[in-house]
């Protein structure tokens, strides 16, 4: 019988929290991750390892993570300068983060395809599929890690440390970016994100590029709280104030210590460094969504707020902990905090982290396929979460929305920041006729997906069958919507039915400035996804689903503006638990005005935000650099 888990030795932190006697006792652990069968490499299910070093013109052998001496010792030591361990390590993190992102989303991850194949008419299914990703510990000589689109890749490069003595770094010496957690778990993130909504990485509006950074710092901070002896030497260190400086709350130390000029952790969730290289807590401050647009500082503020959201159900959960151990006043007396009481508030900080990870990457499937906003994410957290665990006894959802609201960050159309205003809408304002016309549409997909859905059952990789099969479907609901719908669903009233979905059935005049920006053809339609989806909520609710996402684009043929793209669409949210009814449209309109002329000014470099991002973007020098076609750590 196959062993259920393959026990692999790394660190929680970075190497160099190896060197400090209050840190190693707690940096080097053994992961647990899920097994399966590897190659030498290692080479598995969805990641390969390739270990080519170009600029010292070397390959290293591979790691074999099935030798004796591998297995009997729940792999290599942890070390700095062993490519192995590099290696086996690199893998360790990638499969750890892919399977949160499996257990939240109730679905296996299929990667973005080659070639940014999307659309269904094409007559080969298995056209562009990935396989794996590949992962290259030692790729560049350089700070910086980050993963490629269109290689499919993910490249960890290496750098020599600033002289200054700083944190546990050795000045001058080397620094490898895939011995940290943190920025393993960054760019598998980011590789995970372009497989969910492959245009979230199209730079629409100041949120976009900001959300891609945070959202990945968001699953890096979060996993580290999985870690329950990580947890509890820093609860024991803080007295259980998480809210104070921690090591839970700073992100890639090493690395951002090592750069000329640091003072510290590359970003923290709590705190930072000031210009005197005192730390300070952070403190919300609305003025900053409205002010800051450079990508990274502006994702900063996401992870802020998501944190920000953590401590406070951490503080209001544990109140009572505080209040037994104080005899009623909740006030702890100086000195260490008893054992047992570390041990049970690591205990809660570690399932309400590992909880919240789960609602953020639910939330993902709520979201607009592009063109998101941090407002727009808001709304996706409560939607996912009201489907999963509808009580909400511990308070998740007041959380968020206090955060987000500490924070300035607040969502288009809607009167109050109530639970049921923040929800999308079910179904929208949709008449009886549409209504009937979206539950045919249901129908339609109904025993599609129950096969996707059996396939996905499988203990076994058929990821590839998985992913033909989908794009059978989503084929197969194009020609239903483009080819058939004139018998089956709603020739007089097409028009406005598309239009309560974000799409038309026309061409489309924008007046921009003194111009009238013409759209000579009708955008096609596309499906993109169809997925179906399985998970258990908190509460043991089972939530099953298919989601379904439709776009068209506008391509701008005249003026300044020629060769842009204005794009709009939606996420359809299917319910397969009862009658296949739609639940939720979640759309941008590709008619709207308003929207058309703020991206066109956002793209067109008419707002400072736009500004920001290109100065983060080719300033030379800079360690701040973002590109879209190289999803970038720092």
């Amino acid at each position: 019988m196959k062993q259920s888990v393959r026990q692999l030795r790394g660190y929680s932190l970075d190497p160099g929290f190896s060197t400090r006697l209050d840190t190693a006792g707690i940096n080097e652990i053994t992961y647990q991750i899920r097994w399966e069968d590897v190659r030498e490499g290692p080479v598995g299910d969805y990641f390969e390892v390739i270990d080519i070093d170009p600029a010292s013109n070397c390959f290293y052998d591979p790691v074999d993570l099935n030798g004796e001496n591998v297995l009997a010792q729940n792999g290599l030591d942890p070390s700095e300068g062993n490519p192995k361990f590099h290696q086996q390590f690199v893998y360790t993190i990638a499969m750890k983060t892919l399977e949160h992102f499996e257990q939240s989303l109730g679905r296996k991850v299929i990667w973005s395809p080659k070639h940014n194949i999307k659309t269904v008419s094409k007559t080969d299914d298995s056209a562009g599929y990935v396989d794996k990703i590949r992962l290259y510990p030692h790729a560049l000589r350089d700070a910086n890690a980050y993963y490629d689109p269109e290689k499919k890749a993910i490249l960890f490069g290496y750098f020599e440390a600033a002289a200054q003595v700083q944190g546990t770094n050795f000045p001058g010496g080397v620094i490898f970016t895939c011995l940290s957690p943190d920025i393993i778990a960054h760019e598998v993130t980011h590789a995970i994100l372009d497989s969910i909504h492959p245009r979230f990485i199209e730079n629409t509006n100041p949120d976009v590029p900001a959300f891609h950074e945070g959202f990945a710092d968001i699953v890096a901070l979060l996993q580290r709280f999985t870690i329950p002896q990580l947890v509890e030497h820093q609860i024991a260190q803080t007295r259980g104030r998480l809210e104070e400086f921690s090591f839970l709350g700073e992100l890639a130390t090493q690395f951002g210590s090592a750069l000329q000029g640091s003072r510290g952790a590359l970003r923290g969730a709590i705190g930072a460094a000031d210009d005197k290289g005192v730390w300070r807590k952070h403190t919300p401050n609305p003025d900053d969504y409205k002010t800051v647009f450079e990508p990274h500082a502006r994702g900063a503020i996401l992870v802020a707020t998501v944190y920000d959201a953590f401590i406070r159900l951490y503080n209001s959960t544990t109140a009572d902990l505080l209040r037994i151990a104080t005899n009623g006043t909740g006030i702890l007396q100086p000195g260490a905090i008893h054992p047992d009481l570390v041990r049970r508030l690591a205990a809660t900080a570690c399932e309400l982290a590992e909880r919240l990870l789960h609602i953020c990457i639910c939330a993902l499937d709520y979201c607009p396929p592009h063109d998101i906003t941090f407002g727009d994410y808001l709304r996706a957290l409560i939607t996912a979460d009201i489907d999963s665990s509808p009580k909400d006894t511990s308070g998740y959802r007041l959380a968020l929305i206090e955060a987000f609201r500490s924070w300035g960050i607040f969502p288009d159309c809607v009167n109050t920041l109530s639970v049921e205003s923040l929800k999308w809408m079910k179904r929208g304002n949709l008449t009886a006729r549409e209504q009937k016309a979206l539950n045919y549409l249901a129908r339609f997909l109904k025993s599609n997906v129950r096969d996707i859905a059996d396939i996905s059952t499988l203990e076994t990789n058929n990821r590839k069958e998985i992913y033909k099969r989908s794009r059978q479907v989503q084929r197969d609901l194009h020609r239903q919507l483009i080819e058939e719908r004139q018998d089956s669903f709603l020739p007089k009233h097409w028009s406005a039915f598309l239009k309560k979905l974000g799409l038309t059935d026309q061409t489309k005049d924008f007046q921009y400035g003194d111009e009238i920006i013409t759209t000579e053809k009708i955008p096609l339609l596309e499906v993109h996804k169809v997925r179906p989806v399985y998970r258990v909520g908190r509460e043991g609710k089972l939530v099953e689903q298919v989601l379904v996402t439709i776009t068209q684009t506008f391509r701008i043929e005249n003026g300044d503006l020629k060769g842009a793209k204005f794009r709009g669409g939606c996420t359809l949210i299917l319910n397969m638990s009862k009658d296949y009814d739609v639940e939720y449209i979640i759309h941008k309109s590709i008619t709207s005005d308003h929207r058309f002329k703020e991206q066109m000014d956002y793209q067109n470099g008419k707002t400072a935000s736009f500004i920001a991002f290109n100065d983060s973007m080719y300033s030379e020098g800079s360690i701040d650099t973002i590109n879209f076609e190289h999803l970038h750590l720092h």
